[in-house]
């Protein structure tokens, strides 16, 4: 059969029109008119029927018995309509008789039993206390109309034989089994459990239930006149149920694209209707003894008091429900933002001379271990911390969970000494390792105390001066507490300037690099240098590395910026090798953010392909941090030493090393921090020197000594056997144009280093 997408909304049309026409040209020649009726009624059932055969030869697994159920009730209607035409045709009745009755009762029997085999096909259990609510309502409603002016008057009527009783109950009782089945699947495709293609099958035999019950009516009333309105119904009847099969196919492409429909204030308001409806009906059925519709309405009425009184018990729980939500926190049961904030302006408003401490807390190292234990490790441990603040504080004190693994605690009425001695008592409540899943976890806090009023009068003034005083305890090493003060609040000031400012340092190019020669201690000569980043602010002037790079890295920009500066220094190593100077190595310090980031090896060979520098000239200088993910560190070193990079430890014996790893990890240089040579003056420090350079040359390592800024120093590096280093002695940081007359001598002397330009470092 032709898929066309409108041809059933075409065949509708057409049958209305026929049927009007038919009635009107006939409407005096009454055997005409219903044979003509009759015959469009036969026309429409075939068509549906070859549509639902279709669709059950197209149909696979247990649907297919559905649409055979249906396709059976077709042919028995189709059945009964075709001997009322031929009694119509060879008798010349108007009225239909016994034996087409029996074939559209076993229609409709088939037809409920295709709806019940439906519904057991998809479940029976209801998605709702409303829906089964709605569901009894309606089949209560019309129960009690369907039994006081249908069943009881054919049960009042001596006349009326056994049979067409008989048959006149068993209508009804099936129309009732439809509608109770085909409210159940109307809701299954509400809740978007069933095919919506199904709601033209509901629609079809809805519409044939109403006109049974009015042809019944009609029939009580003695005005049924075969060929009315109540025929059109049963011919459209027919024709939505094929309208089902029709359009069930492309129904399956697209019931994924499905959008929630906005119907549910409509069936929420129908079971009132049905009340409405039962009240209306008995006020005008001029019938005010105890009978069906009162009955009906007095059980409708105590279940909508009983519905309601559910629903108002509901909604209290739920309000408490989202009250909870809205100020307790639903993973560790304290008290969160929303409720702090209120607290605190209750707390502002009613305190006058009275001082409160704020204590902010913060877990040290938490979004380390999220990201190497996972996530419900993480969720366990906030647990826990809140679980530990309640065990180390009294029951009376406030706690919040902000958000994230931070954490505050009012005290009321509270010094300087009480909020020290509370911080202090939570910090040694923290030294105690959590248990969870077979790792034992040592967490650690970092804690910030604002007061009022001192500190601020306004809850966010409180909560942010409290967040710089936490930060400072995590710069001064974490585990610990600090207080705001007012050199904090400029210093805090001052960082948010750098991190705002650095922003768009690069794209300004307010960025530079400097270039700081190494040096061969014993003979001068310049055998390498390192790229130092510089950033020169047009308001604020030089701002030291020391300020901004870590800023860069809390921001993560520094991703961004360290691939910037490793790109200039290898072009202008390029540039140099270029114009003849000598090959020198360039070493470019690399964040852990960088060095850890997925694709930093691609960043490299990247920039070796577009500056074309020779892979051997470029060094990378990696701090000691990299020790704490040793398995995706090595990865990375290997990778490096196949492209040809050389890498160096940098600031080595500050951090987190460690001698058995050191032995593993592919680099090729270690680098004596700072520190270690500032004390080579003092001779207790010697030794600590001298191993680590034993160390490197023992492990077959460059060794590279940095901070060199005394002649003295040089002597004892020279003698420890470090055969390179760097440092003030021998030059400053200088630009790239001054560093290009430097490696022009090719040696360094004191004199020469006198002519410098002072650049800043």
């Amino acid at each position: 059969m032709l898929k066309f997408k409108w041809l059933p909304a075409f065949l509708f049309i057409a049958v209305i029109l026929s049927f009007i026409a038919w009635n009107s040209i006939f409407s005096n020649q009454e055997w005409v008119r219903l044979i003509g009726i009759n015959g469009i009624q036969l026309l429409v059932g075939a068509l549906s029927f070859i549509c639902l055969c279709q669709e059950y030869i197209r149909s696979t697994g247990r649907n297919r018995n559905f649409w055979l159920l249906l396709s059976l009730g077709l042919l028995f209607s189709f059945t009964g309509n075709f001997i009322w035409l031929y009694f119509q045709v060879t008798y010349k009745v108007l009225y239909s008789n016994e034996f087409s009755s029996v074939f559209w009762v076993l229609s409709y029997l088939t037809f409920l039993l295709a709806l019940m085999y439906r519904t057991q096909l998809i479940g029976f259990a209801f998605s709702s206390r409303t829906y089964t609510f709605n569901l009894i309502i309606y089949m209560l409603t019309a129960s009690a109309i369907t039994y006081h002016f249908l069943i009881q008057p054919f049960l009042m009527a001596t006349e009326a034989s056994f049979f067409n009783l008989l048959l006149t109950i068993g209508y009804q009782l099936v129309d009732l089994g439809i509608l109770f089945f085909s409210i159940i699947l109307y809701y299954r495709i509400q809740s978007k459990k069933e095919e919506r293609v199904f709601l033209f099958v509901i629609a079809g035999l809805l519409l044939q239930v109403t006109a049974d019950s009015l042809s019944a009516f009609l029939s009580i009333e003695e005005s049924y006149r075969p060929g009315s309105f109540l025929d059109l119904m049963w011919i459209s009847a027919l024709l939505l149920i094929g309208c089902a099969a029709y359009y069930h196919k492309e129904s399956l492409a697209q019931e994924n694209e499905r959008q929630e429909n906005n119907s549910e204030q409509k069936r929420s308001t129908l079971p009132y209707v049905s009340i409405v409806s039962l009240l209306v009906l008995g006020l005008f059925s001029n019938s005010w003894h105890f009978n069906a519709l009162s009955i009906g309405l007095l059980f409708a009425f105590l279940l909508v008091l009983g519905h309601q009184f559910i629903v108002i018990r509901r909604n209290s729980k739920l309000m408490t429900d989202l009250s909870y939500a809205a100020y307790y926190d639903s993973l560790t049961g304290l008290a969160n933002r929303v409720s702090f904030i209120e607290n605190m302006k209750k707390i502002i408003d009613k305190t006058t001379t009275d001082q409160v401490a704020f204590l902010l807390i913060d877990l040290d190292r938490f979004k380390l271990i999220n990201d190497t234990l996972g996530h419900h490790v993480g969720d366990e441990i906030l647990k826990k911390t809140a679980i530990r603040l309640k065990d180390s504080l009294s029951p009376d004190t406030q706690i919040f969970r902000l958000g994230g693994d931070e954490f505050v605690i009012t005290l009321a009425h509270a010094t300087e000494r009480i909020a020290a001695e509370t911080a202090i008592q939570i910090l040694a409540s923290f030294q105690k390792p959590f248990s969870i899943r077979s790792h034992e976890i040592k967490v650690t806090t970092s804690i910030g105390i604002s007061l009022f009023p001192g500190h601020g009068t306004t809850s966010e003034d409180l909560l942010k001066n409290a967040d710089a005083a936490m930060y400072l305890s995590k710069e001064k090493g974490k585990n610990m507490f600090s207080f705001y003060n007012a050199e904090l609040n400029k210093n805090m000031m001052r960082k948010m300037d750098i991190e705002n400012h650095l922003v768009k340092a690069m794209e300004l190019h307010q960025l530079s690099l400097c270039y700081q020669p190494k040096v061969n201690l014993k003979t001068q000569e310049i055998v390498g240098m390192e790229a130092l980043l510089r950033w020169k602010h047009p308001e604020m002037g030089w701002i030291s590395p020391a300020e901004f790079i870590p800023v860069a890295e809390e921001t993560g920009q520094i991703v961004s910026i360290g691939k910037w500066v490793l790109e200039e220094a290898c072009r202008q190593n390029k540039l140099w090798q270029d114009q003849g100077l000598p090959s020198l190595k360039v070493s470019v310090n690399v964040s852990v953010l960088q060095f850890q980031n997925g694709k930093f090896i691609k960043t490299v060979k990247s920039i070796l392909r577009d500056t074309q520098l020779p892979p051997q000239f470029l060094e990378l200088e990696i701090t000691e941090s990299i020790m704490q993910n040793i398995a995706e560190s090595t990865e990375v070193l290997e990778q490096l030493g196949k492209l040809g990079v050389k890498t160096s430890i940098d600031d080595f014996g500050t951090g987190y090393s460690s001698l058995h790893v050191l032995q593993k990890l592919p680099i090729d240089t270690l680098k004596i921090d700072k520190a270690f040579i500032d004390e080579l003056e003092q001779n207790c420090k010697q030794p600590m020197v001298k191993a680590i350079i034993d160390l490197a040359l023992n492990l077959g390592l460059n060794i590279v000594a940095e901070g060199i800024e005394s002649a003295n120093q040089m002597e004892s590096l020279i003698e420890m056997g470090c055969p390179i280093g760097q440092g003030y002695l021998f030059s400053r940081p200088i630009d790239s144009l001054e560093f290009e007359k430097l490696i022009g001598l090719s040696t360094i002397t004191l004199e020469t280093k006198a002519k410098q330009p002072a650049v800043s470092s």
